[in-house]
């Protein structure tokens, strides 16, 4: 039986009260998982073997393939930029689509399915068009609906705002919705099945020796997530962390090893270990003078930038009136910094071609200390390193996006991550 519980409140930190569903089951499949018909009908016969079980399910899809990508490809014959609101409204009817033929599958099946929007399923978001987020889930809805219905399909990436506007959510989005509905009905677990078995030491498609992570805590997964491990989004894993919801990371049509991200064990994370090598690809180092120099002006640079819509990471200031940061992506960063330049006077300097690699781990800062080993790798292959930044759970090193792929294998290699290693 499903017990109904309060609605979820994602902006808030402290535990939330909430009944345990036992014999529910919260899954989400992503749209590699269901690219073809034939998938989605693979897909639709193993979940009809549970359910037929007794088990009831919830499961949230993601859009089928590489249709997000065509649907942003087709509003792009139409309006250059496209208006987010209606790109919005274009984009959410891929998981949409997703929910619907998966629903009908199971149906065929003989098993009593529903599909829902996000909207249809509670979902509240704030936030604007593209980049909104959960503020809250009303869990009475699907409940209700598994009164009458085995398996409930729910459109991830997608809800209603206040004033009623369909918004998105942003990459990951449909991972995010995973977590929320876990939370809000009292699920323990959340399984994110993917066309990867659980999370690994580094990109299989880099390291083809990479062995798989079997047990991972939410702050090391947030790292590995945050740095370019596409496995998981940060938001999802952040958003289980706040409500306590385990996350199993699995192969959705393949039998092997899968990931929990939980919480950390306490002897486990003061261990200094190495636990994966994450990279990034697009990266640029932007270097801005500004005068006069101090806290107050460097305010204003990241304000100005912020309102650009420009997300600067990795922040120093080496030397008086000189800003440095990173930001993330391929989207073209002359016209903010442009206007950076006109409103405040500055100077400034964007590096392209670049890419960065991050040794995730704990305690790595302690004896015997895992900067000493990165640094000579990078010596080592003569690549040069124009920032770095470094704690306890992370190393990471900005270095040309050429040297990317080398030296993932090198530090792989270098901290023994190997399947044979271990």
């Amino acid at each position: 039986m499903v017990n109904s519980s309060p609605s979820l409140d994602v902006s808030m930190h402290r535990p939330l009260p909430k009944a345990r569903s036992e014999g529910l089951v919260i899954r989400k499949y992503g749209g590699s998982s269901l690219a073809t018909p034939g998938m989605v009908n693979d897909v639709a016969e193993e979940v009809a073997g549970i359910a037929a079980a007794g088990t009831r399910m919830v499961l949230v899809v993601s859009a089928m393939g590489d249709t997000t990508d065509r649907l942003i490809a087709l509003a792009g014959e139409f309006a250059e930029p496209p208006a987010p609101r209606e790109l919005d409204q274009l984009m959410a009817t891929g998981e949409q689509v997703s929910a619907a033929v998966l629903a009908m599958a199971l149906t065929e099946r003989g098993i009593e399915a529903v599909s829902l929007s996000g909207d249809q399923a509670g979902i509240e978001v704030s936030g604007e068009p593209g980049a909104a987020a959960i503020v809250g889930v009303d869990p009475g809805k699907i409940v209700a609906w598994l009164r009458s219905a085995q398996v409930v399909v729910v459109a991830g990436f997608q809800g209603r705002d206040a004033d009623g506007e369909l918004l998105t959510l942003g990459r990951g989005g449909s991972d995010t919705t995973a977590v929320a509905l876990a939370a809000a009905l009292g699920g323990a677990e959340c399984e994110i099945l993917t066309d990867v078995h659980g999370v690994r030491t580094a990109d299989p498609r880099i390291v083809p020796d990479t062995r798989p992570v079997r047990t991972v805590s939410y702050d090391t997964m947030v790292e590995l997530a945050g740095l370019g491990a596409r496995v998981l989004h940060p938001r999802s894993v952040e958003l289980a962390r706040r409500h306590g919801v385990a996350v199993r990371v699995a192969h959705s049509s393949e039998s092997g090893p899968s990931t929990v991200v939980a919480a950390g064990e306490a002897s486990l994370e003061g261990t200094p270990r190495v636990i994966g090598i994450a990279h990034e690809r697009d990266v640029r180092l932007v270097r801005v003078q500004v005068s006069p120099s101090g806290p107050d002006q460097y305010a204003r640079v990241l304000a100005t930038l912020a309102g650009s819509g420009v997300r600067p990471e990795n922040l120093s200031w080496p030397d008086p009136g000189e800003l440095r940061f990173t930001v993330r992506g391929s989207e073209p960063l002359g016209p903010p910094i442009g206007a950076l330049a006109m409103e405040l006077e500055a100077r400034s300097t964007v590096l392209e071609e670049l890419g960065s690699v991050s040794v995730v781990g704990t305690a790595l800062l302690d004896p015997p200390g895992f900067l000493p080993e990165l640094l000579r790798i990078l010596a080592g292959r003569r690549v040069t390193v124009p920032s770095m930044t470094t704690s306890q759970s992370r190393l990471t090193a900005v270095i040309p996006a050429d040297a990317v792929d080398t030296t993932v294998r090198a530090l792989h290699d270098s901290f023994g991550l190997a399947e044979d290693a271990r």
